[in-house]
């Protein structure tokens, strides 16, 4: 989904991994009534297999690994500690691993300098037993700051210090103040995590580490192995919060990475659960006796995002040209409005309608298909149809290769759509999809493409400095560290996602975000195309549980999965 939103990309993811949990502009819906069916005939113990739509080919969440929402989803959010995390509704609060979340009132947030305290609970231990003490915090601070290839800094690099004078206390100084903190060492962001300082053994650069497997947990479940053809998860009987001990003894994933195979391990019981991107008629095959399925508006939304080195995309007016050829409301018309008959095109930048009130969807509300546009802005350019009907200029077409996540669906339909209307106003797309996992931990970070489908998450208290910064573009001097994939370098941009970052104040702030989204809508370094429906689909007759409170969250509908048992 995400470069983990975590696109969320699955931040992510993305990719991710981020988290709105508004069941809202898609509506809710389920087969049977609302999702979850605690108390009906649960028991302890027993076995499940779940469907992954996706496959992460390491583990790590802190370095590239992480740029596939698919890895926390079905690994390290089920067995790495957090500190601060997002309720189904989109609200920050504590995690299991703290007494309290900070505030102002209990001390916890200080302004001059500013400072986060975060009070560990006593009782919160590793799986061998051992305490989770604020060293595993700093140890996992200066991991993220000093491991080869790190996903990402933006945040941690405003920490200033981390005293550890008291194990269960972390003292957080910030060189400034810092708005997003909530989401460093958990909340939306992809190495939202804090690892076990013992594991490492004086380590800190993890660029090989984590690739296979972890060796630790500090949540419900733990890591029992990982291969491509299986990730299974065994309940952590020493995890500290009682009842948040799985049902379960066992939980397998396994690859379903074609959506049809994957909808057949459903239907046909194979899988007791999936976490299905929306694809043309899903509602109706999820309606088969026995299934029942949550769905929502989520804080992901799908982008076309443009690498803006590459020709023909490197020109304000090529880009300008292409986002004019691209029939935005064509593909939800035809594709979605069935399934989905509330969903809308999405005009704001980096932002959702249902998380909190960031977002001005008026942005690219401008942008419609229309090959008129197209045409003036390429003639007037100095771009000239060839025979083939595609627009040249010095000898080169104005020829652009689209990559998504081969296999799926609905994105393939997409794809199929706006080539046949970009082609009609005179702009070629060359379909080349690869596996998600080499999209999104190669293709990406090497910035090798030049228009890609994917989702990123929107946070509830947003910075999308990582993904949009200047100093985030990933290249061979950094190590192809960050996440600004696109290369948009916009001075001005980047001074205001900075000046963002440190301004408490959040009037203040959504106004330096809104002159953000702006800049994006003058330079168009991407395309928004719409708040993305989210589905967990289960059976119902061999499933018990709270199921589908998570379903529309970047946490994925599996988050909860330690409160599921079997019928």
């Amino acid at each position: 989904m995400r470069p983990s939103k975590y696109v969320r990309h699955l931040r992510w993811l993305t990719v991710f991994f981020s988290i709105a949990l508004v069941a809202a502009a898609c509506g809710s819906s389920s087969s049977g009534g609302g999702g979850g069916n605690a108390g009906t005939g649960e028991k302890k113990g027993g076995s499940v297999v779940f469907a992954a739509e996706q496959w992460p080919e390491c583990l790590s969440p802190i370095t590239s690994c992480a740029n596939a929402s698919w890895l926390p989803w079905t690994a390290w959010e089920h067995v790495m500690p957090r500190l601060m995390q997002t309720d189904p509704k989109g609200n920050f609060g504590a995690s299991d691993l703290l007494v309290e979340a900070p505030t102002e009132q209990n001390g916890g947030i200080k302004p001059s300098p500013f400072t986060i305290t975060y009070k560990l609970r006593p009782e919160a231990i590793w799986d061998d037993g051992s305490p989770i003490t604020s060293e595993d915090v700093k140890f996992t601070w200066d991991a993220i700051m000093k491991t080869t290839g790190t996903i990402g800094t933006t945040g941690y690099d405003q920490i200033n210090s981390i005293d550890t004078s008291d194990p269960k206390t972390a003292v957080i100084k910030f060189k400034q103040p810092y708005s997003d903190w909530q989401d460093l060492f958990g909340g939306n962001n992809a190495n939202g995590v804090v690892l076990k300082k013992a594991a490492f053994s004086g380590k800190v650069n993890l660029k090989s580490d984590m690739q296979t497997s972890y060796g630790f947990s500090g949540g419900p479940w733990k890591l029992k192995s990982y291969s491509q053809q299986q990730i299974v998860l065994v309940r952590n009987d020493k995890y500290w919060v009682k009842d948040k001990i799985p049902n379960l003894d066992q939980v397998t994933f396994v690859p379903r990475t074609d959506q049809s195979t994957e909808m057949n391990s459903l239907l046909t019981g194979e899988a007791l659960a999936a976490y299905p991107q929306p694809s043309r008629g899903i509602t109706q095959q999820l309606k088969a006796p026995g299934l029942k399925y949550s769905s929502g508006a989520g804080s992901s939304y799908e982008g076309l995002w443009i690498n803006m080195d590459k020709f023909p995309l490197n020109d304000i007016t090529g880009r300008q040209a292409f986002a004019y050829a691209m029939d935005r409301q064509g593909v939800i018309d035809a594709i979605y409005k069935a399934d989905f008959p509330d969903l809308k095109v999405l005009n704001c930048a980096g932002w959702v309608p249902t998380v909190s009130d960031w977002c001005n969807d008026n942005e690219f509300a401008d942008i419609s298909y229309q090959p008129d546009k197209v045409k003036s802005l390429l003639e007037g350019a100095g771009w000239a149809k060839g025979g083939d009907g595609i627009y040249a200029k010095g000898g080169k077409r104005f020829s652009i290769e689209f990559n998504t996540t081969a296999g799926n669906k609905i994105r393939e339909d997409t794809q199929a759509l706006l080539k046949e209307k970009a082609k009609a106003a005179g702009i070629e797309l060359v379909i080349k999809n690869v596996p998600p996992t080499q999209l999104f931990e190669d293709k990406l970070p090497k910035r090798d493409f030049t228009l890609a489908e994917y989702a990123q998450v929107a946070s509830p208290d947003p910075s999308v400095t990582a993904i949009l910064a200047a100093d985030q573009v990933p290249s061979a001097a950094n190590g192809n560290s960050g996440q600004n994939f696109l290369g948009w370098k916009n001075a001005q941009a980047t001074a205001l996602m900075k000046e963002s970052d440190k301004t408490i104040e959040h009037a203040k702030r959504r106004d330096l975000l809104l002159q953000v989204s702006k800049l994006e809508r003058q330079d168009i370094p991407w395309v928004p195309m719409f708040q993305k429906p989210l589905i967990l689909a289960w059976h119902d007759d061999r499933l018990a549980g709270p199921i589908g409170d998570y379903a529309a969250t970047s946490y994925s509908g599996f988050f909860n999965m330690y409160d599921w048992s079997l019928k």
